[in-house]
């Protein structure tokens, strides 16, 4: 009789494996899709799990082979220490290896943002002077602490938050980058939203031009991303979103502009659906925040984005782009400290002594924080407003040059900054992959976008000379595609975009985007 009974226990035992294993198998045909679910099934089999294992090797070996990498690598600690003089001749000779920018005059869209050689002078020498602080310790670095303050402060002032606005009480932090001041936002809206309603099963809802660190923020947090179509416009519209809104939406998220268009979404319309439900709506700024503000008032048609509409709740936004400060800050601003504040982490138990932190790193280079502060007090109101303009002029002038000596090339959408993004206006004559291979061949470094296929070039001040060059080289390339409508073959990145844009397997090209990076990150 025990026996029986023992049996009957491994029994209930293995039939609630079973069960769970059911469970789990249905979880994750419903996340990843059906289609993707069978492609994940047919690359585990044996058979193809191998041939996918030579061509990823293959893959590997020639994305390795076209780093550039100098001959001497140093991969151990050295036992002897080199002098000063020595070291810095190394460092000069790998910086040789980098693109060379000639102000007014860069290749590559975006990137480089800063106007000009005397800002960055003042740059570094304000940072070489507080090279040693951290905001960790704001006893002992009063003046770091407070200029973050002021940057916040002045930020939220330029979209319409803090005292004398109708969001008095906007407050923020800075951060590492726009992608830490997403995550930060996400992680602050999914803990708010567990402590007032209690929700354990969090989603968020953003547009298929979301940036992709929404993506990183989903996989970091345990939330789930919820995607919502595009319009005709490119632009993420009210109705998409409140039609994906469920009661464990715990944000939506609205881009001012989005990426890959350079389209500022239905902002106010999505905020006023995630009010009316009480759920946070975070604005992406990050690449628009310093640059909008003045394209505005310049006279541009710019959709109200910021504190001005009532259900914005949080927003990014890059000093290290337009704000012209140098590489590694940005602010994540919130209209109310409640919540800010959990954005937070603190530790009450811990034997090293009570401890919070504002971001996702402890220690910070209070270095980065004076140089941002030191770009908006030396450039101001005027010299932001100067720079937009210019850069305006200058995108008006691509665009006009696009549409009358280049009809083999449309502009997606209505842009409303400096991101222009342009597909082929007949994509069955013209692969603009490999447009955009003989643009690098070039010397030209564009943004190659997907769904639809396209590319974008976003313009900063240091384009304002560009545009003979670059409008020339596209009518060349052009030229060269009609004679030889493959342009490079195999080679570029041309197979690579095809192959992601013809294949249903996502997770096959995943597969490559870690060979990819792994090489990146090899000596």
């Amino acid at each position: 009789m025990r026996h029986l009974l023992r049996c009957a226990g491994q029994y209930d035992y293995f039939k609630h494996l079973d069960l769970q294993a059911c469970l789990g198998r249905l979880q994750r045909i419903r996340q990843q899709g059906l289609v993707q679910w069978a492609c994940s099934c047919l690359r585990s089999a044996p058979i193809i799990r191998g041939l996918v294992a030579k061509e990823m090797a293959k893959a590997s070996a020639k994305v390795s082979a076209g780093i550039k990498r100098d001959s001497l690598s140093i991969t151990q600690l050295p036992k002897q220490g080199r002098p000063a003089k020595a070291v810095l001749e190394l460092l000069k000779s790998r910086e040789a290896h980098n693109v060379r920018v000639a102000p007014g005059d860069s290749s590559m869209s975006g990137v480089i943002y800063i106007s000009h050689e005397a800002h960055k002078a003042l740059l570094d020498e304000v940072y070489s002077l507080f090279s040693w602080t951290n905001p960790l310790h704001a006893d002992i670095f009063p003046s770091v602490r407070q200029m973050e303050a002021e940057v916040i402060a002045m930020t939220a002032a330029m979209l319409h938050g803090g005292p004398g606005t109708t969001a008095p009480d906007v407050c923020g932090a800075m951060t590492s980058g726009g992608t830490e001041s997403i995550l930060l936002a996400v992680k602050a809206a999914r803990d708010y939203m567990a402590d007032i309603r209690g929700i354990t099963a969090p989603e968020m809802v953003i547009g298929l031009s979301a940036h992709a660190a929404y993506y990183k923020a989903a996989e970091y947090f345990n939330v789930k991303l919820v995607k919502a179509p595009l319009g005709p416009d490119y632009r993420l519209h009210v109705a998409a979103v409140a039609r994906r809104m469920t009661r464990n939406t715990v944000l939506v998220v609205a881009s001012a502009p989005g990426f890959p268009h350079g389209v500022v979404d239905d902002v106010a319309g999505i905020a006023a659906v995630a009010a009316r439900r009480g759920v946070p709506c975070h604005i992406d700024a990050c690449l628009g925040g310093f640059l909008l503000p003045f394209v505005e008032k310049l006279g541009y048609e710019v959709p109200v984005f910021d504190f001005r509409v009532p259900g914005v709740t949080s927003m990014s936004v890059d000093t290290h782009k337009f704000g012209m400060a140098h590489k590694g800050t940005s602010v994540v601003l919130y209209r109310h400290p409640r919540l800010r504040r959990h954005q937070y982490t603190s530790v009450t138990d811990w034997p090293g002594g009570l401890y919070i932190s504002p971001s996702m790193a402890g220690s910070r280079s209070g270095a980065l924080i004076t140089t941002a502060w030191a770009s908006l007090v030396h450039l101001g109101h005027n010299g932001l407003m100067a720079a937009a303009d210019d850069i305006m002029r200058t995108v008006r002038e691509f665009k006009r040059a696009l549409q009358v000596q280049v009809p083999e090339l449309q502009v997606v959408g209505q842009p409303h900054m400096s991101v222009v993004a342009f597909k082929a206006t007949n994509p069955q004559q013209l692969n603009v992959y490999c447009l955009n291979d003989l643009l690098t061949q070039k010397g030209w470094h564009l943004n190659a976008l997907q769904r639809p296929a396209a590319l974008h070039f976003c313009f900063t001040a240091q384009h304002l000379n560009v545009l003979p060059g670059l409008i020339g080289d596209i009518k060349d390339a052009i030229v060269a595609l009609k004679a030889n409508p493959e342009g490079l073959g195999s080679e570029g990145s041309a197979p690579i975009y095809g192959l992601a844009g013809a294949s249903p397997d996502r997770g096959l090209i995943r597969e490559f985007l870690v060979v990819f990076q792994d090489a990146l990150l090899a000596p």
